[in-house]
């Protein structure tokens, strides 16, 4: 692989991002550059240097670095990684090159056998992912089960990977997709939390202002026009804060 024809790759996957409002997804980001033959360690590191230049990559999320101390699982994680890690004693794991021939006849035949075989092959790989996403916010074991799901998905989808791509590598990065996407979806699920809770404590504030000038409840419309908020929208935030909003809604009166 040439570095300056790299590199020049590198900047036209930069420009694209810009028409994408600064959003690439792992498979585009495969897709472009499949010409340059790169391996799954390299396309990480792909991710991780458009991630330093403000580019959001959707379907990676960072992994430590070895060398960084894992996150440190709960007793009940942890007795679930023991109970995994048992039941995986009584499988027999092939070399690598019986692996890799395991993979061609589930792709080749889409025979439910040696797909049910490749899946228990790779258990230990979606362990090992998933523990490395550990302490990110998801338990443990949800991203595990995650992983699994990935896995059983890219199962049935092996003829559609990336062309330049090994069926194990595939299998590989759908398992880490799907436990990076279960984690950016509860991350995404977590800040919607914290953005409704943040308006709710706004409009609280603003009826308990707006009610103690005027020493009486206040309307909607007033209420709109001193927050320069639409009225649909307060009703809304009402609805959604039910009775959780103290008093502030008693202070409410409809316009």
């Amino acid at each position: 692989m040439e570095q300056q024809e790299f590199q020049k790759k590198l900047e036209e996957l930069g420009r694209l991002a810009q028409t994408k409002e600064n959003r690439l997804r792992t498979e585009e980001i495969r897709e472009f550059l499949k010409d340059m033959e790169l391996t799954e360690e390299q396309f990480q590191l792909v991710y991780a240097y458009l991630a330093s230049r403000m580019i959001t990559v959707e379907g990676y999320v960072p992994a430590r670095e070895e060398a960084e101390e894992e996150a440190e699982l709960t007793p009940e994680e942890q007795s679930f990684l023991e109970q995994y890690q048992k039941e995986m004693e009584y499988l027999t794991f092939l070399e690598e090159e019986e692996l890799l021939e395991l993979c061609r006849e589930a792709e080749e035949t889409g025979d439910g056998g040696a797909k049910a075989r490749l899946t228990e092959q790779l258990l230990p790989e979606v362990l090992k992912t998933a523990r490395s996403f550990a302490g990110r916010g998801l338990p443990f074991g949800d991203l595990v089960q995650e992983g699994n799901i990935g896995l059983m998905l890219a199962m049935e989808t092996l003829g559609l990977r990336p062309e330049g791509m090994t069926a194990l590598d595939y299998l590989k990065e759908e398992i880490r997709t799907a436990v990076s996407q279960a984690l950016e979806d509860q991350q995404a699920e977590q800040q919607a939390g914290d953005l409704l809770a943040e308006r709710l404590n706004h409009l609280s504030d603003g009826i308990r202002k707006l009610s103690d000038e005027l020493e009486r409840k206040v309307s909607l419309e007033e209420l709109s026009m001193f927050m320069d908020m639409p009225v649909e929208e307060i009703e809304d935030l009402l609805k959604l804060a039910g009775e959780g909003t103290g008093d502030s809604g008693d202070n409410t009166e409809e316009g």
